[in-house]
């Protein structure tokens, strides 16, 4: 596959769980927003997030109640770093994260394409308390200098 099929930037279609009763579950809930941009030089980012997340009640973003960062961080997902390609899987090599625990970790998602959508699928993981299978949708957006 062709690095070029997936440059530019991705805004989040859908984000669900295969849990383990047999349903999709949504960890951020219906209506997350993302986005997931693939640059030429090899580095990629990736943001989530549920939608309504509440302000915090001060205007200093890095002074939030304890309360205000646990429900902002329970909210959001976000990493970058290097990616490579795999056959049939795109590689994130995790150099920033959210979460501590990720730092240095390779995160593995299957690919497909379809039309204008890249549908990434992981191993087995663990989101929001659920384990299983994640898909994320994307939607390729359109290149505008405005």
């Amino acid at each position: 596959m062709p690095v070029s099929k997936f440059l530019g930037s991705w805004k989040l279609v859908s984000w669900r769980i295969s849990g383990g009763d047999g349903e999709w579950h949504q960890p951020l809930g219906s209506g997350a927003q993302g986005l997931l941009v693939y640059a030429p030089d090899g580095y990629m980012f990736a943001a989530l997030m549920a939608a309504d997340r509440p302000d915090f009640l001060g205007s200093d973003p890095l002074s939030g109640s304890a309360d205000e960062c646990l429900t902002a961080m329970h909210s959001y997902h976000t990493y970058c770093g290097r990616y490579r390609l795999e056959e049939d899987k795109v590689v994130h090599s995790v150099e920033m994260c959210l979460c501590p625990n990720l730092l240095g970790s390779e995160q593995v998602r299957y690919y497909r394409f379809d039309e204008d959508r890249l549908v990434l699928s992981t191993p087995p993981v663990i989101r929001a308390g659920l384990t299983g299978v994640a898909e994320l949708v994307w939607r390729k957006v359109p290149f505008s200098a405005s």
